[in-house]
């Protein structure tokens, strides 16, 4: 099976090719906060799922329905440091996501 995949070019994409074929490669366009924010949403996202079933295991363990934890003594050796680690990213995600696809990050306007 051969799969053919048709790239859209834009002018974007036009002036660029034009730029390289004539050896001036124009540099790139600087990240806008937005694109940051959402970029750090996006990264923060699955860092908190994994916090969250770290916390769950030590729960589980706890209760006897899971097995061993691999921190066995410290303060991260309890289930409510991982817990409150990936409620924070978690909220912090959910508030990057937020500013990045919103009106410019204004609090009034995002409520």
């Amino acid at each position: 099976m051969v799969v053919r995949v048709r790239w859209k070019r834009t002018e974007t994409g036009r002036r660029a090719a034009r730029a390289a074929a004539r050896g001036r490669a124009e540099p790139p366009r600087p990240l806008t906060r937005q694109e940051v924010e959402g970029g750090l949403a996006a990264i923060l996202s699955p860092v908190a799922a994994l916090l969250l079933s770290i916390a769950l295991w030590r729960l589980g363990q706890d209760l006897g329905l899971a097995g061993n934890f691999f921190i066995r003594e410290g303060p991260l050796s309890h289930w409510q440091p991982w817990f409150v680690m990936s409620a924070s990213l978690g909220l912090a995600s959910a508030r990057l996501n937020r500013r990045s696809q919103g009106s410019g990050g204004d609090p009034a306007a995002s409520g």
